[in-house]
């Protein structure tokens, strides 16, 4: 990235919330790459985390906040103290079937912490990590045709459909909270018009490393399973969709902050298609000596999706992030299956 280009100071402090987890973790370790200093909110003390940081680019690079919950406005305006930008990445990953409860929490959560920004005159940007869970559900083997403006209205009515199964209300509640909370961001940001400019980025399918062994890995963690026979991703795993390097997203994220020309926009990273089984064949070819990898689907079928936006996210790795374009599946998997 060009320093000349940046809307924000280099050295300024950014806020990343859920500093811990595979993303954020990710967005973090780029921002300090690119000399911004940042404070990370976490629901816990970990050391662990504030090390890791501070042991690779100084003792004033990064900081913990502890932030419990999102609901009190006045102490996020306290933890947004002395910031030039946020990125909210924090999520309820728990895929409890309480559809009210997920999709409530993330609403107030963006809507608390966009109020919080706008009474701080020194905040320029606000980004928002989104889901391409947001924009659609792919169909297998249908062509399906996504721009900026598409939108999973379908994972809000399923959610809410008293006729859907229990085993599935996790799933489609999840799926209804990235979607209510994004959309309910655009419309406040609308509406009252702040001081600082916003951007949303919605990751696939997320892939590539995990900087440290305290963190879960995310979806990370279903693909290392699968080289101790885990199969865990068979009933997570969406059968079609498309993937995207974590570090492509931290990239993205960066983008979204720091790009003076990338204002109002939904980022889309979605490097390509991807099934179960070109996963496990990838995984297989990285490592052999595994004899417990199990055997990929049947007659699997393949996403379609013609993603549009795409494009514009893949320029912006390109121009502005200086890379040749999205991080191949086997390179974002091999980084991922190595151990820290």
């Amino acid at each position: 990235m060009a320093e000349a280009l940046y809307y924000l100071p280099k050295g300024s402090r950014i806020l990343v919330t859920g500093a811990n987890g595979f993303v954020g973790s990710n967005v973090i370790h780029n921002l300090l790459e690119l000399g911004f200093r940042v404070r990370g909110t976490v629901r816990a003390a970990k050391p662990w985390l504030d090390k890791m940081f501070q042991d690779k680019f100084g003792a004033d690079s990064y900081e913990s906040v502890i932030l419990t919950s999102f609901e009190n406005v006045d102490i996020l305006v306290e933890v947004l103290d002395g910031v030039s930008g946020v990125a909210h990445v924090a999520t309820d990953t728990s895929f409890k079937p309480n559809v009210e409860e997920v999709v409530g929490w993330a609403v107030r959560a963006i809507h608390n912490l966009l109020e919080a920004a706008s009474r701080h005159s020194d905040i320029k940007r606000v980004v928002m990590t989104s889901s391409a869970i947001a924009a659609l559900f792919p169909v297998s083997n249908k062509e399906i045709t996504v721009s900026e403006d598409s939108w999973n209205d379908e994972a809000i009515t399923t959610a809410c459909d008293p006729n859907t199964p229990d085993r599935l209300k996790g799933f489609f509640g999840y799926a209804a909270s990235k979607t209510a909370a994004e959309k309910a961001a655009w419309k406040w940001m609308k509406e009252n018009n702040p001081g600082f400019q916003f951007n949303t980025v919605l990751p696939d399918f997320t892939l590539g490393r995990v900087l440290h062994k305290e963190m879960g890995g995310s979806t990370m963690a279903w693909v290392r399973g699968l080289v101790e026979g885990d199969r865990l991703i068979f009933e997570t795993f969406v059968p079609q969709e498309y993937f995207v390097d974590v570090g492509d997203i931290a990239r993205l994220h960066a983008a979204a902050l720091l790009d003076p020309n990338t204002v109002s926009r939904r980022l889309f990273g979605f490097a390509a298609p991807v099934n179960l089984t070109d996963i496990i064949s990838t995984v297989r070819k990285l490592r052999p000596e595994s004899t417990s990898i199990p055997e990929p689907p049947v007659d699997e079928g393949r996403d379609l999706s013609v993603v549009l936006p795409a494009k514009e996210a893949e320029r912006l790795l390109k121009e502005f992030c200086g890379r040749d374009g999205w991080t191949s599946m086997e390179e974002s998997i091999a980084h991922g299956l190595e151990r820290c």
